[in-house]
């Protein structure tokens, strides 16, 4: 009878290990390795499981409501990260990539050093044609100035620096062995994670929808290691610029964000965006919002109107009354 009792006991426990190590090998951001990494998503088992279970409907149709109500194109995506729920609006309709851009291009620079091609005390000379007054001031180094890789990185995430992200492009695509004017480095991330090119193969537009993927991949370290997910995650939260979606935040709660701007100089709309990971403790989401207007005035404020409807809705709702 002992032995048949130690026998299930062994192979209770055996199961037990199995499923754990299942587990695990599904869901890495379990692993206890991503303590440290505070900008990555947490275990999958959390102190309040209430917590996640939230009643989006009511925000749905506010959004929808609002959107419905302004001249100007706009297109969201939303996505609460504890449980993957996401609403949006318009969010399939195409946007000018404009400066979002950068931040798939420095991930394929992670990766490449990740693979040992690249380095961050690799140096970049800059050439004539690299320099743009458009954003940032590396361009006032002039040609033939020198900048590391490292630093190209963090002039073309915090402070979208135009020039680094050209010096950088090219050095990038140089080792994929890109043809002169095609951005492989862009395009590799984008097939990675199944966004879409046009039928030219090129990356000028992108989706609500289609950035979150990118987005998602930094948040659980699906694309690049943990430490250079939450790297990279860091620098996007010291973005220089705060007329998007940050505006409303509440003190102390960070968002990893990028910014576009396209100034169109024609009669088309400019083009203006913010998207990001909110870290609002216990519930980040995803916030992705892109704006066709004539005033980047009216933009920004409309930007900071969604921002504040979804970080309201999330701060006050009462998870133990609102459950799905």
């Amino acid at each position: 009878m002992n032995k048949i009792v130690a026998g299930i006991a062994i192979v209770s426990l055996a199961a037990n290990v199995f499923m754990v190590a299942d587990l695990l090998s599904r869901y890495p951001e379990t692993v206890p390795q991503t303590v440290g990494y505070p900008f990555l998503a947490k275990r999958i088992f959390i102190e309040n499981p209430n917590d996640i279970i939230i009643n989006f409907v009511p925000l749905r149709q506010k959004l929808r409501e609002y959107i419905a109500g302004v001249a100007e194109k706009a297109g969201i995506f939303f996505e609460y990260l504890p449980t993957g729920t996401g609403i949006g609006v318009n969010d399939r309709e195409p946007f000018f990539r404009a400066s979002l851009v950068k931040i798939p291009a420095v991930m394929r620079a992670y990766k490449l050093i990740e693979e040992g091609k690249l380095a961050f005390t690799d140096i970049l000379t800059l050439e004539e044609y690299h320099l743009d007054k458009e954003y940032g001031s590396l361009w006032q180094l002039g040609a033939g100035a020198k900048v590391t890789v490292r630093e190209a990185i963090r002039l073309a995430v915090v402070e979208s620096d135009n020039t680094a992200y050209e010096v950088l492009n090219d050095r990038v695509n140089e080792l994929l062995q890109a043809p002169v004017g095609e951005e492989r480095n862009i395009s590799d991330v984008y097939d990675y994670l199944d966004i879409p090119s046009d039928t030219d193969g090129l990356t000028l537009d992108v989706t609500p929808r289609n950035y979150s993927s990118i987005l998602r991949s930094l948040f659980f370290s699906a694309y690049l290691t943990y430490e250079h997910s939450n790297e990279l995650l860091t620098l996007m939260t010291q973005s220089t610029f705060t007329e998007g979606i940050t505006g409303p935040l509440g003190e102390g709660v960070k968002a990893a964000h990028k910014f576009g701007i396209r100034k169109s100089f024609s009669d088309d709309q400019d083009v203006f965006s913010d998207c990001g990971i909110v870290y609002l403790p216990q519930r980040p989401y995803i916030l992705c919002v892109m704006v066709k207007s004539e005033e980047e005035d009216t933009a920004s404020r409309l930007m900071q109107e969604i921002s504040r409807m979804v970080y309201e809705y999330l701060t006050l709702i009462n998870p133990a009354v609102n459950q799905a």
